[in-house]
This record gives structure tokens, sequence and C-alpha cells, in this order.
């Protein structure tokens, strides 16, 4: 996979922030999840070899939204939306949705 250098920053943000256990799951994530029938492993597994991680402008309160894409470990394509935020903790990953 070849990232652009921007790309290749936000994995790093939101690896990190993954981590650290500081990140957010918004109630529209969770239910999209059980939707789908996905668990957390599934994100792991897409955020340690994913497939595509492209820029998607801001959200309406002008943060960095990202979207990653790649494969869940049962070859289901997975595909989620997150921002990057920063808090007094320093950044802070916000999933929004997953499908």
């Amino acid at each position: 996979m070849s990232m652009d250098a921007p790309s290749r920053h936000a994995l790093r943000i939101i690896r990190q922030c993954v981590d650290a256990e500081h990140y957010r799951l918004l109630p529209h994530f969770r239910q999209r999840m059980a939707q789908r029938g996905l668990v957390w492993p599934d994100l792991l597994a897409v955020l340690e070899d994913p497939a595509q991680v492209r820029a998607d402008g801001h959200d309406r309160y002008h943060r960095p939204k990202w979207i990653v894409s790649g494969t869940a470990p049962d070859e289901l394509p997975v595909e989620f939306v997150c921002v990057i935020d920063e808090d007094d903790q320093g950044n802070v990953t916000v999933f929004i949705t997953i499908y």
C-alpha cells in the first residue's frame, strides 16, 4: 500500500490514540458495528494493515476527517470514518461510522 505523507501521519496519530486508549466511539459507530456484526478486533486489523487511508475534508467542527479502509480477518471489506481532535491530553480520535 502506498500512502502520501499526510495519510501516513494521520494513520500514525490514529494508531497512537488507539494504543493509548485515547479515542471515542460515537453511538452511531457502535450501532453500525453491531448491525454489521463487526467487533473491535476487526477495526484493529484494518488499522494494522489498511488498504487505503484518505483525507475527507473536515467535519462541521473543522476537525480533519479521514476514511480508513481494509479487510477484516474474515475477509469482509471494512471502511470507517474518523476525525482527529485534541483535548487537554493531546490527540484523540473520534470514530464516527463504519461500513
